[in-house]
């Protein structure tokens, strides 16, 4: 008895001892990425082996799928990070690995936030970054690559192209200078194999730089064999200008934009990232505020307000700025206060706070024209859903102060609404999605804590017409999902618009995620309208 008491204890060791060790190698790869944060998006940073400011360095953007999204800053380290953790990949190539973790699909706003934090990375080599990514990720690097195709010197997406119901997102034409190695498993039935197959076809026909390794007999899980490359697969090439290069790593890290483009096509503006602070009564507030260089006195001030459990500094992302540097006008990101549940928001009239907004935000925008010489009469809100619902809140109560309105996914809040008959002539844009699952098109959106209330859409948008007493109408198809509904010659100059987005739900529209076009361009270009009318 005594002897099967031993031999058990020694199994029981056996099995306890090697997980013990396993667990303690795993906390000792994933330290090797350093946990930050920036602009509210959490992030893990490997740096380079021996690191030596002489030398410049490439970057890998890593791009974790569905099962990585969330805060925890640790999820999103996937298999291929381990790998690149690996004492002697270091060794061979010294490199940044950046890991940022999403909440949802990868999108424009996150490609910023990325950018800001290569442009801050010592020692890097710009003609030498990176994009790597699996599923979601995968699905991710053949999206941002689209936005930005002479940033990245090549991307390897592992399963990219999308579900079954994912409706097409890849314009080829954009990526068909991009070195890309895709990978997939040819019986995946999460990613349909067929349509990688179907992108390297197009990119073949365009004289593109793909290679597609396949691995047969091979499902959804293949990120692992991204590193290996083609050891373990088939590859096909579109044509000669691909690199035969067999061995992923050496692939990549041979691929390098041509001359030094990367400095000149890196695609984003400097922001400013610390809080400035403007008391109101007896809180303290919080915004930033983005003025071009050399910007004359006089010049308009917009107010982009963030959505519900928003953080201004990831505003400051979506191109705003960037639109200012070319038209000439101060961009204002103030932050809102937490409601009752310590969720950052705007009280629009609302029941979930008793938060001053509205004072708040006309305050520090009679400070910002006074200290910045900016001009009265030519200062606007825009925002994202709660910021839609904002926007309409303060042109309906401080016209005085905000000459117009644009609302993004918005709508007006239950009791705007109800005072309506109170609200003067203002010009109005309005952006919505017609499948909206947050602020249903049809008004259906519960009146819970003061949110819902209003009727649909169109009822709305007729409200502001005939208060602006709109004469014309002009229709204009701008991309497949989206139609422009122009109302123009009302009172004072003023002009209502309306932009439909079918398909569309609860997201910030941009050229590629299906709605065709620029919110942040036509929220300035409906601005400039509204100046030029004055």
């Amino acid at each position: 008895m005594t002897f099967i008491i031993r031999a058990l204890l020694l199994v029981t060791l056996s099995a306890v001892v090697p997980h013990a060790a396993l667990a303690q190698v795993d906390r000792e790869w994933v330290n090797i990425y350093e946990a930050k944060v920036r602009n509210g998006l959490p992030y893990r940073l490997m740096s380079p082996v021996g690191f030596d400011d002489n030398q410049r360095y490439p970057v890998i953007v890593s791009l974790h799928g569905a099962g990585g999204k969330g805060t925890d800053n640790r999820k999103q380290l996937k298999q291929w990070n381990q790998q690149l953790a690996g004492e002697q990949i270091r060794k061979d190539y010294p490199c940044y690995v950046l890991a940022p973790q999403s909440t949802g699909l990868w999108d424009e706003t996150h490609l910023r936030i990325i950018q800001a934090v290569i442009a801050e990375l010592p020692a890097v080599d710009k003609d030498r970054i990176y994009m790597m990514g699996h599923s979601m990720g995968g699905h991710g690097s053949n999206i941002l690559i689209q936005l930005a195709p002479k940033y990245f010197a090549a991307i390897a997406p592992s399963a990219g192209t999308g579900l079954k119901r994912t409706e097409e997102f890849i314009d080829p034409s954009k990526m068909k200078d991009v070195p890309i190695w895709a990978f997939h498993g040819d019986q995946d039935k999460v990613c349909p194999y067929n349509r990688n197959l179907k992108l390297f076809n197009e990119l073949k026909e365009l004289g593109g730089n793909m290679k597609l390794t396949t691995f047969k007999g091979d499902g959804h899980g293949i990120a692992g064999k991204m590193i290996p490359g083609a050891d373990n697969g088939n590859t096909l090439m579109t044509g000669e200008r691909c690199d035969p290069e067999r061995d992923f790593l050496k692939w990549l890290f041979a691929q390098r934009l041509p001359g030094k483009q990367a400095a000149a096509e890196e695609e984003r503006t400097e922001v400013p990232s610390d809080f400035l602070k403007f008391n109101h009564g007896e809180v303290e507030r919080r915004y930033l505020i983005y003025r071009p260089k050399d910007l004359p006195d006089n010049a308009p001030l917009v107010f982009f307000l963030h959505g519900y459990r928003g953080d201004a500094r990831g505003y400051m992302e979506l191109g705003m700025n960037r639109v200012a540097d070319t038209n000439g006008f101060a961009v204002c990101y103030p932050q809102g206060e937490k409601d009752r549940k310590g969720i950052p928001h705007w009280n629009a009239r609302l029941k979930i706070s008793k938060v001053d907004d509205i004072g708040f935000l006309s305050a520090l925008a009679v400070h910002l024209q006074s200290t910045h010489k900016l001009d009265p009469k030519k200062t606007f809100a825009c925002g994202i859903s709660n910021g839609g619902f904002m926007s309409y809140t303060l042109v309906a109560e401080k016209p005085e102060v905000f000459k117009a309105a644009a609302s993004v996914i918005g709508t007006m809040s239950g009791l705007t609404w109800k005072h309506r008959d109170q609200i003067k002539p203002v010009p109005i844009l309005q952006i919505s999605g017609l499948n909206d699952e947050i602020v249903p098109y049809d008004g259906s959106m519960s009146p819970r804590g003061g949110w819902g209330g209003a009727p649909n859409q169109d009822v709305i948008m007729e409200f502001w017409k005939i208060l602006n007493q709109t004469k014309t109408e002009e229709v204009v198809k701008i991309s497949g999902r989206t139609t422009a509904h122009y109302y123009k010659d009302g009172v004072n100059g003023n002009q209502v618009w309306h932009y439909k987005i079918k398909k569309f739900g609860h997201r910030f529209p941009h050229q590629d995620n299906g709605a065709g076009i620029s919110s942040v361009e036509e929220i300035w270009k409906f601005f400039k309208q509204v100046s030029s009318s004055q």
